[in-house]
Parts: structure tokens; sequence; C-alpha cells
């Protein structure tokens, strides 16, 4: 059994059984602001099947996605750096779950915790690797390959089914919301997505591949060599809605023995398929496993 937050389920055993009574499994509304620009954060989430995106707002009010995050990572970022007083705003645009923590209690767990302080680093680095990819996407990239990518990249972490707005969607991609409904039409001309009043389906998704921007690869091949797993999130068994949770399964999972050698068996086939990976490379550039 796996939490279904691929940061979470990557970090050590310990590590995760200790955090377990921390966590609480939260509805996640659409549009929810987790944490506004120059405001304390209270609050440390870990998306299932949500996506959380990352804003900045101009003087005169103009907002641009500058990051978002779902079941591979956490929301606000700000933390990894010992910030509780974020500089961007942090708001739900795809609605589902996440597992929360106190924000204060996630520093104090960084500070007694190196592998966890590890690998949240590692995760600001993609999430920054990610930035600035983005950002050079927007200045060269025609909108229509930007487009494509971002479908991509919300399909890999919610499913071929989501709602976006024009209005988000322009703010995401940095142009007009005539453009987005211009684009979105052709894409659902030529059969590559179905697209209603702002409800996404994907339709064929190797013609989106074929479509979008070396950003997209580029992106995900970041998170695979910086955290060990890709973008695309396995199917787990979703979690009841938190109203009608008595108890969390997490939590009793990770206490539980069977649970725990569980748990080390899956990291340990990760850890043997990391290897064969890494050999595997290896030989396909005329090298030796080890060399």
């Amino acid at each position: 059994m796996v939490s279904g937050n691929s940061f979470l389920d990557s970090l050590a055993v310990h590590t995760r059984i200790r955090l377990a009574p921390m966590l609480t499994l939260r509805a996640l509304p659409k549009r929810q602001v987790l944490a506004a620009s120059g405001a304390a954060v209270s609050d440390v989430c870990f998306p299932l099947r949500s996506v959380i995106s990352t804003v900045t707002q101009m003087l005169e009010g103009a907002t641009v996605e500058v990051g978002l995050s779902g079941h591979e990572g956490f929301s606000p970022l700000s933390v990894a750096f010992g910030d509780l007083i974020g500089r961007h705003t942090t708001v739900v645009q795809v609605g589902d779950s996440a597992y929360c923590m106190d924000a204060a209690a996630f520093l104090t767990e960084l500070e007694s915790d190196p592998d966890l302080k590890r690998r949240t680093q590692l995760f600001a680095e993609y999430s920054f690797a990610a930035a600035t990819q983005f950002a050079a996407c927007n200045g060269l990239h025609p909108v229509e390959e930007r487009y494509a990518r971002w479908i991509l990249m919300v399909d890999d972490r919610v499913g071929a089914d989501f709602s976006l707005t024009q209005e988000y969607s322009a703010q995401m991609l940095g142009v007009r919301r005539a453009s987005v409904t211009t684009v979105a039409r052709g894409m659902a001309d030529v059969g590559l997505i179905a697209y209603h009043r702002g409800h996404v389906s994907v339709r064929d998704r190797a013609g989106l591949e074929e479509m979008a921007c070396e950003c997209y690869a580029a992106v995900n091949g970041d998170l695979l060599r910086l955290m060990g797993y890709g973008a695309r999130q396995a199917p787990v068994a979703a979690p009841p809605p938190p109203a009608e949770r008595v108890a969390d399964p997490l939590i009793g999972y990770l206490t539980n023995s069977a649970g725990v050698a569980a748990l080390n068996e899956t990291i340990a086939r990760n850890v043997r398929c990391r290897a064969d990976m890494g050999r595997s490379r290896a030989l396909s550039l005329g090298g030796r496993p080890g060399s």
C-alpha cells in the first residue's frame, strides 16, 4: 500500500513512520488558496490527484503561473528553504485531496532528518529546473506546443479527464483567453482532446506528445534523474473523502509490522530496478557496469 504521493512514498521507512501521525488527509477544493504571497505558511500539502499552482501577481493585477505541484512533490516550495513567509501565492487548480502537515513541524523535521532534508532539496532543485525551462518555453515556443505540454503534465498527475478554465489556461500560458479557445478547439478538431466548457478529455496522448515542445520530456527527465520517479502517476486505490474517514490508513499501515515489511520490499524492488537501469545505461554508452 502506498499513500499516493510519490514524494512521501520515496522517503525512508523510518521517516514515513515518524511523519505519519502528523499527516492529515484533506479535501482540496478547486480555487482554494493554500498560501498567500507575504502571509505566513500554515501547512505543507502533499497532493494525491490535485494540482497546486504557484502564481506571481504583478502590481497591475496580472498573474502568471511559475510552478505547479502534483503527486510528485509538495507545496509551498518555500518551506524547502526554511521560509514560512512565501513570496508567491499557491492555489488549487485541479481539486482532489492531499496529505497535509503543520509547516513549522515540517521545518523541525528537516533539521533533524538528513534524508528528508536531502529529498526536499532535490525536489526544490527539480522545481527550479522546471521553472527555468518553462520561462524559456513561454518565450520561445508556439502556444500550441505549450498547451499540449501542459495538458500532458496535468494528465500525468490526475488522469485523462479534468477541468481547465479558460482563465487559468490563459494565465498558465501567458496569453489571452481567446487564444486558449482557438487552440483548444483546434486540438479537438483533429482528435487530440475533447473540449467543452473548460472540461478536457485526452483522446490521443501520442499525438499530444508529438505536438508538445521539447520541454515536456526535458522536465520529466529532470524529475526522474533527481527524484528517482516519473511524473506519470501509477494507479493506486483512491482513499475515500476525508469526511468519511474514521482513521487514517497510512498511519495504521506504517505502524503495522506487516505493512512496514511490505513497504521495505517495495523500496528494495525500486532500488534494484534503478540499479538495473543504471547498468543498462552504462552498457548503451559503451561502458561497463560499475566502471
